[in-house]
């Protein structure tokens, strides 16, 4: 998982593959899955796959990220409050939550704006 989410600095910013592992690596240690870092994708659950799309996403030059029915793609999300704070320990950028009004009550109590 590591050279994946490294991939982003070395081919768009010209990072040397040590440098750009390092990156990587800090951001998995902000939320503690650095123990995925030689794992395989199959090795790995929904959730930790989803917060490598997300930390490659913030690696890029885009301003806003986009998250579509989290839910969705991390099936059997149980804690969202954890999920949620490790967006924001990741966040350096806008990050936009699209999910169904359905799941309104999923986000109880914690602190994120809810738009109909």
């Amino acid at each position: 998982m590591l050279e994946n989410i490294a991939l982003i600095k070395e081919v768009h910013h010209y990072k040397s593959i040590v440098s750009a592992e390092k990156e990587a690596k800090d951001y998995l240690s902000k939320i503690n899955i650095e123990n995925i870092s030689n794992n395989r994708v199959i090795q790995c659950s929904n959730l930790e796959i989803f917060y490598v799309k997300l930390i490659r996403a913030l690696m890029t030059d885009e301003d806003n990220i986009i998250i579509v029915l989290p839910f969705s793609i991390t099936a059997n999300l149980t804690d969202v409050k954890s999920f949620i704070d490790n967006i924001y320990m990741l966040n350096h950028k806008k990050i936009l939550i699209l999910e169904l009004y359905t799941n309104k009550s999923k986000y109880e109590g914690i602190l994120c704006n809810i738009v109909k």
